[in-house]
């Protein structure tokens, strides 16, 4: 385990996924409990966040903070840092927003917003927290409307981190941005492979390897038999890949 101090206070059941555990002896709620502890893992048993500041007072961008393990651990690792989090999903933000204040995360600012290529309104559609995405329909479900920011506004001074866990237009909002991630010194996307559109992966990483990352690839979710399965995350998606970017 990480440096973390841990204890879990209660285990709810799968029907009633709900609950809250102490993190750092405050308290930490979750909406759904298989969600939290495999995020909780990576996040803090496996660091996969982890990186070498390259300044005293690092800016970090969280696109998609869902419940808030991810600005905790940016929070408790860099308490220098400035956190500029997004999260537009009303069925996590409750939890969000309780887990910031509960954990006296002074550093993070929460905006509840969707990041994308320009400011204005979109449709947003949710599975009720464990992903959510503009634009995309989810079967026998009306959308939300949220208010969006455009990404590229924000990377015109020096960034540490961007980390983007959207749920699907990553590569639109990379290549809206291209020209100014010289500002970025690391990036994590997770990339979304949608089964009924044109890939895009070939060319994240080609925008990523113009600007100067070198890049690291790790699976999230694929097809155990890729000729013949058919299986699909969140409707959509036939492939998730996880992309960590750095220069050096």
């Amino acid at each position: 385990m990480s440096y973390l101090s841990f204890e879990r206070k209660h285990v709810d059941s799968i029907n009633k996924p709900e609950g809250e555990i102490v993190l750092f002896e405050n308290k930490f709620f979750y909406h759904h409990e298989m969600a939290f502890y495999n995020t909780y893992k990576e996040i803090f048993e496996k660091c996969i966040y982890n990186f070498k500041i390259n300044n005293s007072s690092p800016i970090i961008i969280d696109c998609g903070a869902n419940m808030g393990l991810s600005v905790l651990y940016f929070s408790k690792k860099y308490p220098n840092a400035e956190i500029i989090a997004f999260e537009p999903d009303e069925s996590v933000l409750p939890f969000l927003e309780k887990n910031i204040l509960s954990q006296d995360l002074k550093n993070v600012v929460l905006n509840k917003k969707a990041v994308w290529i320009e400011e204005t309104e979109l449709k947003f559609y949710t599975d009720n927290g464990l992903g959510g995405r503009v634009e995309r329909v989810f079967e026998n479900q009306n959308p939300k409307i949220v208010e969006t920011v455009r990404l590229r506004n924000l990377l015109c001074k020096p960034i540490e981190m961007l980390k983007i866990d959207i749920e699907g237009p990553e590569y639109i909002i990379l290549k809206d941005c291209e020209d100014l991630l010289f500002n970025v010194n690391h990036i994590f996307v997770e990339y979304h492979s949608f089964f009924d559109e044109e890939q895009h992966l070939d060319d994240l990483l080609s925008i990523l390897k113009r600007q100067g990352f070198r890049y690291h690839l790790k699976e999230s979710f694929s097809r155990q038999r890729p000729f013949i399965d058919n299986v699909l995350v969140n409707e959509k998606f036939d492939m998730a890949i996880n992309v960590f970017a750095y220069k050096g």
